[in-house]
């Protein structure tokens, strides 16, 4: 048995690689905001890609990282009066009390700030090299220098600038070599922490901290590069270019994204301001039935729209379960494994997956055969997507 899942550069289900430990790389939060439910979607995710992956016997190592040197920092920074730093540090202890609660899996979870050497090292790589080169007070990548850019988002060259133009970029700037050309380090803006380097005082650009932290924590292969598929261009585009260009390159086994969750007809997002705060439902459901409303909805190459009436299904399904586990008879429960299994070795099919599981507990609850396993099965199944049957959620 083995996961398949979508890759976003071949555009294909594909074999997630078999290597013995398996390493996933997760692009994390960047820090200016309290984890909404697009957040847990995601992490969740990869959470049961590596559930599932350690059934399978495997060792897995997984990375979540944390840009805490970004762009949109600064903006809330200002919004709500407060410092750079103090801000950072209070997020980042509210997303780690948020996956706690929820029973996310302990992830490693490097932060750019911590890594500074290493991306100085890095640029003056590059620079050496010919693949970057400075103009005024930045420095930026030569894409002209990674012959396969283009290839993991598979976006025209029209597309691109439009989105570089969207999310971040200065396509337009005069003096660039090429239009998409990107930011390495550039100067800190008021308010925004600045380091020395050989290119002045500043801070690195958005995508040179993933390649240094993917590379330290797992030298030349990922297996899975995960995030968003608001990432995929400009952010995993250029990072496997910086890739290509570093000494040993970073091969990727598979490039996977996740969809955005929508909520009352719009993308989740804290621009829009239409968010629903994990905190938030934390403070009045058990974590247990937050996993499950999520994970019923939520496929991660379609996603989602939030219903507020998502949070109800998600205790009346965990109130199922709970009283199915109780029962000493129930279905034979093989078939409804090998279809949760299937579903989610099928690219984490997870709302099928979930479903096998509610028929299970529903059967289970109609006394319909003498199996004692039903309810063994139904706390494996259950544990294999991250709600535990046998103990209360902890409270941290």
């Amino acid at each position: 048995m083995t996961v398949r899942l979508f890759c976003t550069r071949r555009q294909a289900i594909t074999d997630v690689p078999s290597s013995d430990p398996t390493n996933i790389y997760v692009c994390g939060i960047t820090p200016y905001d309290s984890t909404h439910l697009g957040h847990v979607a995601t992490f969740l995710t990869y959470d049961v890609l590596a559930r599932r992956l350690r059934e399978l016997g495997r060792g897995v190592e997984l990375v979540r990282n944390i840009t805490d040197l970004d762009d949109p920092i600064l903006g809330r920074v200002q919004a709500l009066g407060t410092e750079y730093w103090t801000l950072v540090e209070a997020e980042i202890d509210q997303f780690s009390s948020d996956m706690k609660e929820l029973d996310a899996l302990p992830a490693a979870e490097p932060r750019v700030s911590k890594v500074l050497p290493d991306v100085l090292s890095a640029i003056t790589e590059l620079m050496r090299s010919g693949c970057a080169y400075p103009l005024g007070d930045t420095v930026y990548f030569d894409v002209s220098r990674a012959a396969e850019f283009g290839q993991v988002s598979c976006y025209s060259p029209e597309r691109m600038l439009d989105l570089a133009r969207e999310r971040g970029g200065d396509p337009d700037r005069p003096g660039k070599r090429n239009r998409l050309d990107f930011v390495l380090w550039q100067p800190s803006r008021p308010g925004e922490p600045e380091y020395d380097s050989p290119f002045g005082q500043g801070r690195p650009g958005w995508h040179i901290g993933c390649s240094v932290m993917s590379r330290l924590a797992f030298g030349s292969r990922v297996d899975v590069h995960g995030g968003g598929t608001d990432l995929i261009f400009p952010h995993h585009e250029c990072e496997q270019a910086q890739n290509q260009c570093l000494a040993g390159g970073t091969s990727v086994g598979l490039w996977v994204h996740t969809w955005p969750v929508a909520y009352r007809g719009e993308k989740m997002s804290k621009s829009l301001g239409n968010i629903v705060l994990a905190r938030d439902l934390l403070r009045v459901a058990d974590p247990r039935a937050i996993r499950l409303a999520v994970l019923r909805r939520y496929h991660h190459r379609h996603g989602c729209e939030w219903r507020d009436e998502d949070l109800y299904h998600g205790v009346v399904l965990l109130t199922k379960l709970l009283l199915a586990v109780r029962r000493s008879s129930g279905p034979d429960p093989r078939p409804f494994a090998a279809a949760f299994r299937a579903h989610l070795d099928d690219d984490l099919d997870l709302p099928n997956a979930v479903l096998q599981l509610e028929r299970l507990a529903d059967a289970t609850l109609a006394d319909g055969g003498s199996s004692t396993e039903a309810a063994v099965t139904i706390s494996e199944l259950a544990a294999l997507i991250g709600v535990a049957l046998d103990r209360p959620p902890a409270r941290h």
